[in-house]
């Protein structure tokens, strides 16, 4: 260090202040003592060999055991991987069947809207190709104050039987039949048979009311009732509502009821559910148009919490108009296949019911594929006859 400074005396006398080291042992005796410790030998051990060999057996006994013991739970494993694969190949097959039963129940259950399909084709609508020798009787039922017009295909046989040789017209078909009708299984009100006595005219027919009818009660009910018979009765040329001794009948809000030609003219045509959850398409009664492009244009949304729109609103399309024929084109593609198939077919219905009460024929175009479902969408669209066709089921 730099501030101590050591001189050779001073350290020299450090050393001699050190102890002296002696070892008094002569040469020859330090000599027998390295000697006799590099000779010495540590004592045998003769059972560490035994007992390593000993070890060695037992580890090679529990190595063996617990490769036997681990393939028995292999093969155990593997048969119970077995068994579950069986039990959930079982369980997949159960659950197929279970599927297809329901896909079989769905189809029966929209088999009653179209009971004259050919093979594959599925309509919601009456068409002229569909009828044959049968009888088509229309009604006009409710739920929840909205007028449904239903269709029933009658066969020849039964009317043959219940009418002879006459072709029947829609009252008698009403006065034979409409009591029926069950309403409430089909998801509607209980309204039909009229309260009174309906007659055939030299004008048309005649509903006549007794004093204490309901049918006035409310304006709701009123507009129930006239487009109830607009849709039972539309072969009539006039509808008379009169009081038993012949006179105009009187309804409470509208005095004197003048006779009424029965029509569904310049409206669209928009889906309703019934009380069950089955769909139907219905004229918006009482919200005509001007034209039959704002009818289409307003099928994309609903008139109220009752009716809904038949074309999805994400859709885009024109309508081009002539004096008998409308064209709706869509200016995007639209994938029938991708669209549930009785909306798609509701959809379609809808444009040429909602066409046909303007008197026009409609075409769509941009819809693929162009031949879907008994539809060519190169030409103008058939016509229906009358909407929601039912199974006919009353005896």
């Amino acid at each position: 260090m730099p501030n101590n400074k050591w001189t050779d005396d001073a350290i020299e006398d450090l050393l001699k202040e050190f102890p002296e080291i002696k070892d008094n042992r002569s040469k020859k005796r330090v000599y027998n003592q390295l000697v006799q410790r590099k000779s010495v030998k540590k004592p045998r051990k003769p059972w560490l060999p035994i007992l390593i060999a000993a070890l060695a057996f037992i580890a090679m006994g529990i190595l063996v055991s617990s490769i036997i013991s681990q393939n028995g739970i292999d093969f155990a494993q593997t048969k119970n991987d077995s068994s579950d694969a069986a039990d959930e190949s079982s369980a997949t097959m159960k659950e197929n069947n279970e599927l297809s039963e329901v896909e079989d129940s769905n189809e029966s259950e929209s088999d009653q809207f179209s009971t004259a399909q050919v093979e594959d084709t599925v309509r919601t609508a009456v068409y002229e190709s569909e009828i044959s020798d049968q009888t088509v009787m229309t009604i006009g039922l409710t739920v929840q104050a909205i007028v449904v017009p239903v269709t029933f295909l009658i066969p020849a046989e039964e009317i043959a039987s219940d009418f002879k040789s006459l072709v029947p017209t829609s009252l008698e078909l009403y006065q034979k039949y409409a009591d029926d009708i069950n309403e409430k299984a089909l998801g509607f009100d209980n309204y039909h048979p009229y309260i009174g006595t309906l007659e055939k005219t030299t004008t048309g027919i005649r509903h006549m009311l007794p004093q204490d009818h309901q049918y006035d009660k409310a304006s709701a009910s009123i507009g129930i009732y006239f487009n109830t018979l607009s849709a039972s009765f539309n072969d009539a040329d006039q509808i008379e509502v009169v009081n038993k001794d012949g006179s105009a009948a009187e309804f409470s809000q509208i005095g004197p009821v003048e006779s009424r030609v029965p029509t569904q003219e310049n409206l669209a045509y928009y889906s309703v559910a019934a009380k069950n959850g089955d769909i139907y398409l219905a004229p918006g009664y009482d919200m005509p148009f001007a034209s039959v492009s704002e009818a289409i244009s307003s099928l994309t949304k609903s008139p109220s919490d009752l009716y809904s729109g038949t074309i999805p609103e994400d859709l885009v399309f024109q309508v081009i108009e002539t004096d008998k024929l409308v064209t709706v084109r869509f200016e995007t593609e639209v994938d029938l296949n991708a669209i549930n198939q009785l909306d798609a077919v509701r959809m379609i219905e809808s444009l040429t019911l909602t066409a046909n009460s303007f008197h026009k024929e409609a075409k769509i175009e941009g819809l693929q594929p162009v031949n879907w479902n008994g539809f060519d969408f190169s030409l103008p669209l058939p016509i229906p006859i009358a909407p929601n066709l039912l199974e006919w089921t009353a005896q």
